[in-house]
């Protein structure tokens, strides 16, 4: 009878440990649910915004130059790889290449000028938008904003250089500060922290179509019914008029 009472004590204090285990687990789980799910939304909100600054890029590049089919659809592996290896988000460098895209009308130049402005950013510490506004400008023909980047280079002798010629000046002049910038810590935990976002952004897309369709049917199913149930409501077949007719048969 003692070793019953025992083992069935013993058999209780198992099924509680068993029970204390599943409450934690199932605590755990849903914090893990609760953590993934967030991930999730903010994975696809992250790559629906950058979705919206892909295009905005492909359609300029479409507007303003010849480039190929193959040139615009592989425009955003060039935004990535040039994000991470200059430390710069790509929210920032779409819009910088985009200026330079409008004022050169060709793509290769354009990189070839967002290059050269993100290393007069960094040696100067002027915005990149700022840099590439006033090369845009300059490719345009006006080099006040130019002079104004203190880059060196005077307004007087900028009015006698053509514009090749002052790329080329500002090329020796600005070569290799983000190759020197490169070897610091804060430089490197961008890199990491823009690998980061990419990644995030990587999954969100992944899931961007079954949001999207399943938009498509809250817009499509969904809206109207609900529409259709409060036009019910407060329509001349709507619950006031069949309360007041209910209120009027019980008279």
């Amino acid at each position: 009878t003692k070793g019953i009472k025992v083992a069935s004590k013993d058999t209780e204090t198992i099924g509680d440990q068993f029970t204390a285990f599943g409450k934690k687990a199932a605590v755990a789980f849903a914090a893990a649910g609760a953590a993934i799910g967030a991930f999730a939304i903010a994975s696809v909100k992250a790559a629906a915004e950058d979705e919206t600054g892909q295009r905005k890029l492909e359609e300029t590049i479409r507007n303003t130059t010849s480039a190929t089919a193959d040139q615009i659809a592989g425009i955003d592996k060039y935004i990535t790889a040039q994000s991470i290896a200059t430390a710069t988000t790509d929210d920032v460098i779409r819009p910088a290449l985009s200026r330079l895209l409008r004022a050169t009308g060709d793509l290769t130049k354009a990189q070839e000028l967002l290059t050269l402005s993100q290393e007069i950013s960094v040696a100067t510490g002027k915005p990149l938008e700022a840099v590439t506004n006033a090369l845009g400008k300059a490719f345009e023909g006006s080099n006040t904003a130019l002079s104004k980047l203190g880059i060196g280079i005077d307004k007087t002798t900028l009015s006698t250089l053509t514009f090749d010629q002052t790329q080329q000046l500002l090329n020796k002049t600005f070569d290799g500060f983000i190759e020197n910038q490169s070897e610091t810590a804060a430089f490197k935990f961008q890199q990491i922290s823009i690998a980061v976002n990419e990644s995030k952004e990587a999954i969100g897309a992944a899931l961007l179509p079954v949001v999207k369709e399943f938009a498509d049917f809250l817009i499509v199913s969904v809206v109207p019914a609900i529409e259709s149930f409060v036009a019910g409501l407060t329509g001349k077949e709507g619950l006031a008029e069949g309360l007041t007719e209910s209120q009027a048969k019980a008279v």
